[in-house]
């Protein structure tokens, strides 16, 4: 079982959340802790969080379920199809 990279980032609900979630997605969770922990952060302030994650796992699952490319690693396929490795944007503030 994957384990989730520095827990204490989250709030707890969504941490929980995450523990429940296919391995996919705790990898995702960790990719993104480590590659963009300010982006991560906004986005579990703006609510968006668990929202972009399963959206991300939803997308990657699918193109590596569709993806003929053994020799390629899985971070290779998703971008050889186009899906970014980074969380996406949080949305701006409203002023």
């Amino acid at each position: 079982m994957e384990t989730l990279y520095k827990p204490n980032l989250y709030p707890k609900e969504i941490r929980e959340q995450i523990s429940q979630m296919p391995p996919l997605s705790i990898e995702i969770a960790n990719r993104w802790a480590l590659g963009w922990p300010e982006t991560v952060k906004e986005l579990i302030q703006a609510g968006e969080y668990l929202e972009a994650l399963m959206r991300q796992e939803a997308e990657e699952r699918n193109i590596l379920s569709r993806a003929d490319a053994r020799n390629l690693a899985r971070h290779e396929i998703i971008q050889e199809f186009g899906l970014s490795l980074s969380p996406p944007s949080p949305p701006l503030p409203t002023t």
